[in-house]
């Protein structure tokens, strides 16, 4: 959470308060941007997404391990994935959590909160929200019907 935190308090302060940095953002991809944003890219980052979805990383962390720059990653993701590194995180996240949520056994102690948590989700709405969105239900509804054959 304090991670997310940080980049949260990042990104508003470059967008409230004036600065260049984003300019440099914007505009066409440098040409090792374009020529790093590969589908083996893709492919390891994915990867590293799906080994790591339980820890605190981010744009930064996963640019690094591939390894290329954030922007490259960006472009592999939007070329060959038709979505962001961060999104894709968010959807690996999601499933863990729905598969969680399933399995849970009553009595265990756990809440839709807690497990939401666990894997990176700091606020409640935001993901209820986004989990709404992908599985069309309620987590707390999936917590309440989870399947008895897990």
């Amino acid at each position: 959470m304090l991670g997310e935190s940080a980049r949260l308090l990042a990104a508003t302060a470059l967008s409230v308060f004036p600065n260049n940095a984003l300019g440099c953002l914007e505009g066409p991809p440098r040409p090792r941007d374009g020529r790093d944003a590969t589908s083996d890219t893709l492919r390891r980052a994915i990867a590293f997404i799906e080994s790591n979805a339980g820890t605190d990383i981010g744009l930064a962390e996963i640019a690094a391990a591939v390894p290329v720059t954030p922007r490259a990653l960006q472009y592999a993701f939007a070329r060959h994935a038709d979505t962001t590194p961060l999104g894709y995180l968010r959807r690996v996240r999601l499933a863990h959590v729905h598969a969680e949520l399933r399995a849970a056994e009553p009595g265990d102690g756990l809440t839709v909160t807690a497990i939401a948590a666990r894997w990176g989700f700091a606020h409640a709405g935001r993901f209820a929200s986004a989990y709404r969105q992908a599985y069309g239900t309620t987590p707390s509804h999936t917590f309440r019907t989870r399947s008895p054959a897990h």
